[in-house]
């Protein structure tokens, strides 16, 4: 029995230790995309406690200012993958979890625009790294390891894309609640 609590105590530490060691890892400021950026918060997404799948991080102009993600502009939200995900997985659920987010009923417009916007996600490995960024001018754009892959200013997406992971039914609700707790 002592044992087990000893082992246990030492792996909660060494778990303990590298949550500590992934938020000072983080960098608190980058530039990119013709632009000075602030982290305004970080997330660490894992499958059960030991699979670490993606470091997420939200970037801001003005982060004691920019209290919403949902409302901030300019604004950066940054996926660095730890393990390969085949692009499926992207297209299917950033289009299920967009159209359960939109207030207004899901047209069959609305589908194909998102779908259509969906299609140029592809796979990742470990390492990779998916920018979304709205910038000063209302434009979304979807890079993947620096490279504009997709970009729109249609209005329903724009508005809309990132309540994929911060709207009423979000894809990761412990990503919503870190980001939107602080």
């Amino acid at each position: 029995m002592k044992n087990t609590i000893a082992l246990t105590f030492i792996v909660l530490s060494i778990i303990g230790q590298a949550q500590a060691t992934e938020l000072s890892d983080q960098p608190q400021s980058l530039t990119a995309y013709d632009q000075n950026w602030q982290q305004c918060n970080h997330h660490m997404v894992r499958k059960g406690i030991i699979f670490k799948v993606a470091d997420i991080d939200w970037f801001s102009t003005e982060c004691r200012k920019d209290k919403n993600i949902l409302t901030t502009t300019p604004v950066l939200l940054r996926f660095t993958y730890l393990r390969d995900i085949d692009r499926e997985f992207f297209i299917d659920s950033a289009t299920e979890y967009f159209l359960r987010n939109l207030e207004q009923p899901q047209s069959p417009q609305a589908k194909k625009i998102i779908k259509d916007f969906n299609q140029s996600y592809q796979d990742v490995t470990d390492s990779d790294v998916y920018d979304l960024v709205i910038d000063q001018e209302g434009t979304l754009k979807l890079f993947k390891n620096n490279n504009l892959i997709q970009s729109t200013k249609d209005p329903l997406i724009r508005n809309n894309y990132f309540k994929i992971w911060f709207g009423k039914e979000p894809v990761l609700p412990k990503l919503k609640d870190s980001f939107t707790s602080s």
